[in-house]
């Protein structure tokens, strides 16, 4: 029989019984199903990752003070630093020839308490994150500017307020260009009793997300020197963080080691993204092995169908037999058959993963938006190689499930075969 024999009988007695074979092809649905999902899920959570960092920069290098271990008996307390993080060091890394740029942070106390206020009206302040628009977060979604600039002048004297504080401040509807230039006061109130107010001039207007005020490093340093009654702050105290833009990756491998001989707490966003990958590498792993044992299930229902088939067609092997065909002709029908019912459960199962894959990630923006949750991204995504793989695998499930049935099939006596009924 010639190969194209093989598949016409193979596909035609397959639709003999159309119950058993397609209840048979469910569970290669489910298996490939699974796999297809899972691995797809970490797919597209790498690859919303990848380009997250790389958003960031993988040049980027962040500096932390290094600080004493937190005792038992002052868990609340603030550590003392032991390698500050100091306007000299900061110079020193400029001076560096594989260095692009240099970018301090100072944060504020959450105990600080801060007020907004304008026209007589005054709200809670809700500082964001010493951290420009420049440099986002991986995964972070930065606020929108609405009116004039993203960032406060690092001179000081300026602010970037949210939509939401002029709202509160001046009512909802408010022609949000006309605040631009104006006065704004921002009030501090310290537990000992004491208030002072700085002004400012408003230079932007940005949605309001994670925080109602964004304020220069310089204004950031006037507040806490009066806030901790300390005019030497950066002298003591240091930065909280120094962001190192290098030239190259290997530049900042070089800027890792001499700032970690050097005693400071560094990381690398490459580095973090190796760590992410190789987690990402397990994760996948044990998520397609989910798939893999719902495979296993179905390759056992695989072998039992083929099984039947053999017992069901004795007679008609006999008779394939007594006219001259080969055992390897009749172990190839069989394996054939079982090839088949594993790539079509893997088509199938691979479609319907597919949809499952865009109706999930419709269903976790929804909760993330829901939730305001400002996440953007596509979490499945179906590669072609996963295509490929799946349709593979599920076939070569099938081949091996049908091994046994076909080493059967053409191990039987064309004269045995005949007579059995």
């Amino acid at each position: 029989m010639k190969l194209r024999d093989v598949l016409r009988s193979a596909l035609g007695n397959l639709t003999r019984h159309l119950a058993r074979t397609a209840l048979t092809t469910v569970g290669v649905i489910v298996g490939i199903l699974t796999i297809v999902t899972m691995v797809s899920l970490g797919i597209g959570v790498q690859r919303e990752m990848m380009d997250a960092f790389d958003s960031v920069g993988l040049e980027t290098v962040r500096l932390y003070p290094t600080t004493e271990e937190v005792g038992a008996y002052d868990l609340f307390g603030k550590p003392p630093r032991t390698a500050l993080l100091t306007p000299d060091l900061v110079r020193d890394l400029q001076a560096r020839d594989d260095v692009i740029e240099i970018i301090p942070f100072l944060n504020l106390p959450r105990s600080m308490q801060m007020t907004l206020r304008l026209d007589g009206q005054e709200i809670l302040a809700d500082p964001r994150v010493a951290r420009p628009a420049a440099v986002p977060e991986p995964f972070e979604t930065p606020p929108e500017t609405l009116a004039g600039v993203e960032e406060p002048s690092e001179e000081g004297g300026s602010v970037v307020v949210s939509d939401e504080v002029l709202e509160q401040l001046a009512g909802a509807g408010s022609d949000l260009s006309e605040f631009l230039g104006r006065e704004i006061e921002v009030v501090l109130y310290a537990p000992r009793g004491e208030s002072q107010t700085y002004r400012f001039q408003i230079a932007g207007i940005t949605s309001g997300m994670y925080g109602n005020l964004t304020l220069s490093t310089a204004d950031r340093l006037a507040m806490l020197e009066w806030w901790y009654n300390d005019p030497e702050y950066l002298a003591r105290q240091g930065y909280d963080e120094v962001l190192v833009r290098a030239k190259s990756l290997n530049d900042a491998a070089q800027i890792v080691d001499w700032l970690s001989n050097h005693g400071y707490e560094v990381q690398s966003l490459k580095m973090m993204l190796d760590m992410a990958n190789r987690g990402m590498i397990i994760l996948q792993t044990m998520l397609g092995s989910v798939g893999g044992l719902a495979l296993l299930v179905a390759s056992i229902g695989i072998a039992n169908t083929m099984i039947m088939a053999v017992y069901e067609r004795t007679k008609e092997i006999g008779i394939l037999k007594a006219v001259g065909a080969a055992p390897g002709q009749i172990r190839g029908l069989f394996v054939v058959e079982a090839s088949l019912i594993g790539l079509l459960g893997g088509i199938i199962g691979t479609i319907l993963g597919w949809l499952l894959g865009k109706l999930l990630n419709w269903l976790i923006l929804e909760i993330l938006h829901w939730q305001e949750v400002p996440v953007q991204g596509t979490f499945f995504v179906v590669s072609w190689w996963l295509v490929l793989a799946a349709l593979a695998f599920a076939t070569l499930v099938g081949l091996l499930a049908g091994l046994y049935p076909a080493a059967r099939a053409a191990r039987l006596a064309p004269l045995e075969a005949l007579r059995y009924e």
